[in-house]
């Protein structure tokens, strides 16, 4: 286990997060920071300052999150549901391994006659959200197993990454979005692997490591080379390596247009919704199962998923992930600005930066273009997870940087509201 650990230790510079932050964020923030800072006093366990040491599998307890932060976490979706931003929600928040909260609200669409949300059963399409639950996570198994090395240049285990400068591209640039591919290029090809086979061509301008840039490139990459590097397909090994472990028996990629279950996320030329298969234009094209989006999950099952992380990679008995393995994942990667392996970080107390990490974040996670969003914070082990569908005939404007705002005003005390407000820029936090 740890020669595939010892890897862990370079990267790019400067961060440029991605725009279109997700209709999430605000009532994630609320729900994490509120919950997180709202501890019943009596109960409170001090935890470490430094991020890499934060998540301790052998932790004391976790403290109980305070009832009148779940209901105001909750009330806060709510309101958004209520404007009709989107036609309904799940949500889970939780620390350490207990989940404390787990709510369905609304419905899958707009008509009157659709199904109700189950936080347990209605699954949503988690676009971004993907590159953490599913090919961050897939690649780190295999560092972990020994079989990969992630400063090792991917092309040993993926001949046709080719072109310039491609033969320096690590695993590691590819996690943290620093490997100097472009954010998009044109998808060009009849079929599917011919459309991956010119993706992997695309052309670098910049040295890998020099900065951040992010792109759903690179997780098409990292999800060939992953598939190679373990001998299967990666749905397979993610089952048989995580979800069926973990009991999430309802995550998967292309549950079919007859998924009834599933939430919409756009609407056909026809009237009829559009569900079960990936929003995400990209993953659509490369056959619906890639590394940058496209996986389905529900609250209940990405609640499992955050409760093993924030357990140090164990929860109820089943080890997934080495405690290292989660302390690495989790932490900001030298000269990768806020990015993580897989993740990104929030600053509680600064402006939002290009260039640097932040000193003590209040949490890491990643947002999902179609509303869904999964966040953890590492010192005390809280998490919280989101999952809206809206994409989905749009009913309501776009509010989040007043979301944002008003969430931390209320929840976060000594946090200036001000310096959490994105410029015109725009916080991007990986849509």
């Amino acid at each position: 286990m740890r020669k595939g650990l010892d890897l862990l230790s370079h990267a790019g510079r400067s961060p440029a997060l991605r725009a279109g932050a997700a209709a999430t964020l605000g009532a994630f923030l609320f729900a994490a920071a509120f919950g997180v800072l709202a501890w019943r006093e009596e109960a409170h366990v001090p935890g470490p300052v430094a991020m890499p040491d934060a998540v301790h599998p052998a932790a004391a307890p976790a403290p109980r999150l305070s009832p009148a932060a779940l209901d105001s976490a909750e009330a806060e979706v709510r309101r958004e549901l209520e404007r009709r931003a989107f036609p309904g929600a799940a949500l889970a928040v939780g620390i350490g391994a207990r989940t404390e909260r787990l709510a369905g609200m609304g419905k899958i669409g707009w008509r009157e006659s659709a199904a109700p949300v189950s936080p347990d059963s209605t699954l949503y399409d988690l676009a971004s959200v993907t590159k953490p639950v599913a090919t961050a996570t897939a690649v780190l198994l295999l560092a972990q197993d020994g079989v990969i090395r992630l400063d090792d240049p991917v092309r040993r285990h993926l001949p046709w990454f080719e072109g310039q400068l491609k033969d320096r591209v690590t695993w590691r640039h590819l996690l943290t979005h620093t490997s100097g591919l472009p954010a998009g290029a044109n998808i060009r090809g009849e079929a599917p692997r011919e459309r991956v086979r010119r993706i992997l061509r695309t052309r670098i301008d910049e040295a890998p490591g020099s900065q951040v840039e992010y792109t759903d490139l690179g997780y098409v990459a990292l999800w060939e080379a992953a598939e190679r590097a373990a001998g299967e397909p990666l749905p397979r090994f993610l089952e048989r390596r995580v979800w069926k472990p973990l009991g999430m028996t309802n995550t998967r990629f292309l549950p079919g247009q007859d998924c009834t279950a599933c939430a919409p996320t756009l609407r056909l030329s026809t009237g009829e919704p559009f569900r079960g298969r990936p929003n995400d234009l990209l993953a659509r094209r490369l056959g619906g199962v890639t590394g940058n989006a496209g996986l389905f999950s529900t609250a209940h099952d990405l609640a499992r998923f955050a409760a093993m992380l924030a357990g140090g990679g164990e929860l109820d008995g089943v080890r997934v992930l080495a405690p290292e393995t989660v302390r690495e994942m989790l932490r900001q990667q030298p000269g990768a600005g806020r990015r993580t392996l897989g993740f990104v970080a929030i600053c509680p107390d600064e402006p939002p930066s290009e260039e640097k990490p932040c000193a003590k974040p209040l949490a890491v996670g990643h947002n999902g273009w179609t509303g869904t969003s999964l966040w953890i914070e590492p010192e005390r082990r809280a998490w919280t997870v989101l999952l809206t569908n809206r994409s989905y005939d749009v009913r309501a404007p776009e509010r989040m940087a007043r979301l944002r705002e008003e969430s931390f005003r209320h929840a976060v005390v000594g946090a200036p509201a001000e310096a959490l407000t994105p410029d015109a820029g725009e916080a991007r936090l990986g849509d």
